[in-house]
C-alpha cells in the first residue's frame, strides 16, 4: 500500500515538467524561465522536507501521507482549471501556475518522511536496505506510469490542461482508497500505536545534537545533496532534452514520443533501486559505500557519453539516459531511505528523513536553475559536464565512506 500510495503522487508531480514542455512550446517559455520557476519549487520542497518531516513525527506517517496527497490533488487541479495563459496573458500565468507548482511540491514534501515512519513501525532494522529499496522504486514506478499516461494524453491531441484534470482525478482515487487500507503500524489498538509513537516525539533539537554526532549522517547529508542535484537535473529536463534531439531529428511525434522515451529512465531506475538496496544489506549499516562507490562510477561514464558524444537518433539518447537511471536510483535512494533508517531506527525516522532529503532538495532546486541556464546559454554538453563533475564528487564521497567503514571493521 505505500508503494502504491507514493508512487502515486507522481501522477501530480512527474506530470509537470511534460505540461510545462507543451506550454513552452506553445507560449515561448525558455529553459532560463521554467528553470526558475522548478527552482523555486525545489526549495520550497527542500524546506517543506525539513518543516513537514518533524510535523510527521508528531501527528504520525500516515496522515502526513494522507495530506501531502490531498494537497497535491488541489493544487494540481487549481493548474488545469482554467487556460492561464489565454486569460492573464503568457507572462503573469508563469507566476500563477509556478505559483500552484511551488505549493504542490511543498504540500508534498511530508510524504517521503511519512513513508518512512511507517516503515520503521513494519520492519526490522536487518531487512530495510531490501524494504527501502522496493519503497524507493515507488517514485521509479509512479514516474513511468506518469510519463505513459501524459504520452497517451497528448498523442490523443489533448492539451497540457489534460494532464492537470485526468492525473490529479486518479490520485484522489488512490488518496481514498489509502485512507481506508493503509494501516499506520501492525499494532491492533489505537492505545499501542500510540505507545510505539512516543518514541519518535523526540525534540527537534535533541534529534539534530545527536545526530551531528554522527559521520555517517554528515556524509549522508553530503551524498543526499549531490546525488539529488543529479536525479532533479534528469527528471526536470530529460523530456525537454529528448525533445530537442528529436526535432532536430525531424521526428513527427516529437512532444508525445520524447514524453515515452523518458520513461527509460525510470524503468531502469526501478532495477537499479531494488537491487542497489537488497546488496547493500549483505554490507550492513555504516558500510553501504561500496556498492554505491561501484554503482556511481558506472553513472559517471554514461554522463560522460551524454557530455561528449554527439547524439543524433532520440532511441540513442534515450537508452544512455535509461543506462544513467540504473546506475544513479540505487545510491539515490540509499541516503534517504535506508541510511536514514540505520541512523534514526525509531526515533524522530520522519525528522531524520526530513533533514537528509531537505539538504538532497537544496541541491535540486540548484540543479534546476543551474542545468536551465547552462542548455539555454551555451549547450546541453556543458550541462552535462556539470552533471558529470557532480557525480564524481559523489563518488569520491561514496568512496571515503566505504575505505572509513573498511578500515573501522578491521580495527575492531
Amino acid at each position: 500500500m505505500l508503494v502504491v500510495a507514493y508512487a502515486s503522487l507522481y501522477l501530480c508531480r512527474a506530470n509537470v515538467e511534460p505540461a510545462w514542455n507543451l506550454l513552452a512550446v506553445e507560449h515561448g517559455y525558455d529553459n532560463e524561465k521554467t528553470g526558475t520557476v522548478f527552482a523555486i519549487a525545489l526549495a520550497a520542497y527542500a524546506i517543506g522536507k525539513i518543516v513537514l518531516g518533524a510535523v510527521g513525527d508528531r501527528i504520525g506517517g500516515k496522515n502526513i501521507l494522507v495530506a501531502a496527497m490531498t494537497t497535491a490533488v488541489i493544487a494540481t487541479l487549481l493548474s488545469g482549471a482554467i487556460d492561464w495563459p489565454a486569460v492573464f496573458g503568457a507572462g503573469p500565468a508563469l507566476w500563477i501556475m509556478g505559483t500552484l507548482v511551488v505549493l504542490n511540491r511543498f504540500g508534498q514534501s511530508g510524504a517521503w518522511g511519512g513513508l518512512l515512519h511507517v516503515v520503521a513501525r513494519w520492519f526490522p532494522s536487518a531487512r530495510v536496505g531490501a524494504v527501502m529499496g522496493i519503497a524507493s522504486a515507488s517514485y521509479d514506478i509512479g514516474n513511468v506510469v506518469t510519463l505513459a499516461l501524459c504520452a497517451g494524453l497528448v498523442a490523443l491531441g489533448l492539451g497540457w490542461r489534460a494532464l492537470f484534470v485526468v492525473n490529479p482525478i486518479l490520485l484522489g482515487l488512490v488518496t481514498i482508497v489509502t485512507v481506508f487500507a493503509l494501516r499506520a503500524s501492525p499494532s491492533e489498538t489505537a492505545a499501542e500505536t500510540k505507545e510505539a509513537d512516543e518514541v519518535d516525539r523526540e525534540r527537534f533539537a535533541s534529534t539534530v545534537r545527536r545526530l551531528a554526532r554522527e559521520r555517517a549522517f554528515w556524509i549522508a547529508i553530503g551524498l543526499s545533496f549531490l546525488l539529488t542535484f543529479v536525479r532533479a537535473g534528469f527528471m526536470t529536463w530529460t523530456p525537454r532534452y529528448l525533445y530537442e534531439v528529436a526535432a532536430a531529428a525531424g521526428s513527427t511525434s516529437a512532444l508525445s514520443g520524447s514524453i515515452a522515451k523518458s520513461t527509460f529512465f525510470g524503468i531502469a531506475g526501478m532495477v537499479g533501486s531494488m537491487s542497489t538496496g537488497a546488496l547493500s544489506d549483505r554490507a550492513g549499516p555504516g558500510k553501504r559505500g561500496g556498492i554505491m562507490s561501484a554503482s556511481l562510477a558506472c553513472l559517471l561514464a554514461a554522463v560522460l557519453v551524454l557530455a561528449h558524444v554527439k547524439m543524433t537518433h532520440p532511441l540513442g539518447a534515450a537508452a544512455v539516459i535509461g543506462l544513467a537511471g540504473l546506475f544513479l536510483l540505487g545510491p539515490y535512494s540509499l541516503p534517504a531511505g535506508a541510511v536514514t533508517l540505520d541512523l534514526a531506527g525509531k526515533r524522530g525516522t520522519a525528522t531524520v528523513a526530513g533533514i537528509v532529503d531537505g539538504a538532497g532538495y537544496a541541491g535540486a532546486s540548484l540543479s534546476a536553475f543551474v542545468l536551465g541556464s547552462l542548455s539555454k546559454r551555451y549547450s546541453w554538453s556543458i550541462a552535462f559536464d556539470v552533471v558529470a563533475g557532480v557525480v564524481a564528487a559523489a563518488l569520491v564521497l561514496a568512496f571515503v565512506w566505504w575505505r572509513g567503514a573498511r578500515m573501522t571493521r578491521r580495527s575492531t
